[in-house]
Parts: structure tokens; sequence; C-alpha cells
């Protein structure tokens, strides 16, 4: 258990080289300010992709760190495409989006002959500092699913619980949110939460567990649970929120990051290194936060031969 996302760096010192983040778009001056802070913080080296002049002119404006590596993308091909076989040949541990669509940053990743998404499905994971809570919290996807059928929410499980064990949390516990704890037909999130509790129970989803139906006051609030009468040793001790769709987590997003004493921080999982989406107006703080959480979870990876 972790409170802050220091005692999570304290826990996973970064042995050896720093992990080497592959910018796509490097001629953003948001994205590689945000790069160099955090190679000077020691747990990255840049590797920039973009038309070499325009790079070096943003470059010109900050304050840099040594050592850096520089890919020329000429006018009209798509820095993902280098970034994509960077990472194939190795040379690149995870991915970070700089001046560019996502859409166009997805497209290479996702290409199912010369891309990076191994298992067939991507999904946002996000990791989070929030006030009052007494440690890290995860939260499925706010960006990428809109509408996840039970299907994905099984994968999403399987996929952020694999992440929240690379980085310790042994048996982590998962909660589907629902508007409330009653199973009806009426509510559809209530019996696709219903099925995943079923399937953690059974094991699918490895070392974790599956509360749910559940909603949010009783999965993050010993004191609510106790109220409202709900028995549950999990109640107000989850590590992470499965919401029942993309709306829902973004929104809960929003209201989270205009509390200056929280910190969200998240990344693309299910390829084969994760990938970074910090938006150009989220703070400093986030951003970085972001790209140590990609740091971390590719150096685990990388020790544990995942």
């Amino acid at each position: 258990m972790y409170a802050t996302y220091e005692e999570l760096a304290a826990a996973f010192p970064l042995q050896g080289r720093p992990q080497r983040c592959a910018v796509a778009g490097a001629a953003d001056e948001h994205a590689l300010d945000a790069v160099m802070r955090a190679a000077r913080e020691g747990y990255l080296t840049p590797v920039l992709i973009g038309p070499r002049s325009e790079v070096e002119t943003v470059i010109g404006g900050l304050e840099i760190v040594e050592p850096y590596v520089l890919h020329d993308c000429p006018e009209g091909q798509n820095p993902a495409e280098i970034a994509v076989r960077l990472v194939r040949d190795g040379e690149a541990d995870f991915i970070l989006k700089g001046h560019m669509q996502t859409s166009d940053l997805l497209r290479p990743i996702l290409n199912k002959q010369t891309g990076l998404n191994d298992r067939g499905f991507v999904t946002h994971f996000g990791l989070m500092e929030i006030h009052g809570y007494h440690k890290l919290l995860a939260m499925s996807d706010a960006a990428v699913i809109p509408h996840p059928s039970l299907a994905d929410k099984a994968k999403i499980i399987e996929v952020c619980t694999e992440a929240l064990r690379a980085l310790g949390i042994e048996r982590p516990v998962v909660a589907a949110l629902c508007a409330s704890e009653t199973v009806s037909p009426k509510i559809p999130e209530s019996l696709d939460a219903e099925e995943l509790s079923a399937m953690g129970a059974r094991g699918r989803f490895g070392d974790s567990i599956v509360v749910g139906p559940i909603s949010f006051d009783l999965a993050t609030s010993r004191e609510a649970a106790e109220i409202k009468g709900y028995d549950s040793p999990y109640a107000g001790d989850v590590d992470m929120l499965l919401v029942p769709e993309m709306v829902t987590g973004n929104v809960m997003s929003k209201i989270w990051n205009s509390d200056d004493r929280n910190t969200l921080a998240g990344c693309l999982l299910g390829a084969r290194v994760p990938i970074a989406l910090t938006s150009r107006s989220a703070s400093m703080k986030e951003k970085l936060t972001s790209l140590l959480l990609c740091s971390l979870l590719s150096s685990v990876t990388t020790r544990t031969g995942a």
C-alpha cells in the first residue's frame, strides 16, 4: 500500500539505465519541457522524434538535459511510426504523445502487422493521489473505450490488475461501481458488476478481488459503509475503481483535477509498452507523474521479463 507517488517511487528505484522515452511529435514545448524535467529527476532519457530543425528550435528555448537522442522525421511521415520501430528494435522503452493527434499516434501502435498491440486490447489506466483517501487509487478507462461491454470490462480488469501487481500491490481489490449495491435488470451495470465479481471469485483475474455492484461512497469510505450497514472487509479500502463507462470516469477525473491537493496520472496499457497521453493543458505535476508512472511500469516489466 502506497499513500503517495513518492512512496511508490521509493519502493521501485530504477535500476541500471533510465527508461528511454520516445516522444512522438517532439516539436512541442509542453512535452519537451516535461521530458527534460523528468530527465533531470533521473528516471528517463529523452528520445525525440520530429522534424530536426523544428525540434532544435524548441530545444533552444529550454533547459536541456544530456544525453538525449534526436531522430529526424521528414515532413509527411508519422513520427509515431518511428516511435513504434524504435520500441520494436529495443531502442525505446515507452512512448509519449507530443504535438500530434491521438488518432495518428495510435494508428501505427495498433497496426496488426507492425504495431505493438500484441494482446489486441488497449485501455486507459489512471493512478491517483486523492486527498482524503489513504492510498493511491487506480481508475479504469476514462479516455479510450466509451461504452465497455462485459467482455471489455473483464479485459480492463485483467490489464489494470496486472499493472497494480507489477507495482507491488499483491492482491488488488477492484470496485465495480454502480449507483447502488442492488442487482437489477433495469440497471445493466449492476448485472455486469455481479458477473465480474463472480468471475473474480472463480480466479479469472488471478490474485485479485472484484467487489460489486458497489457505490462510490461505500468503496472509498469505511465510515459510510458502517452508517449504511454494508458489511464487507473491502469497503473503504479498494485499490481500483472500475467505472461503468468512459464518461463517468472522465467527469470524476476532471472533478478531482480541479483540486490542487490531488495528483492524477495515467497512461495507456495493453500494448507492448506504456503510452503517455498527457494533455497540453495538464499541470506540470500531472505530466511528470504520468511520465514517472510509465517509467516505473516499463522498468518493472523489463526487469521481470513480463
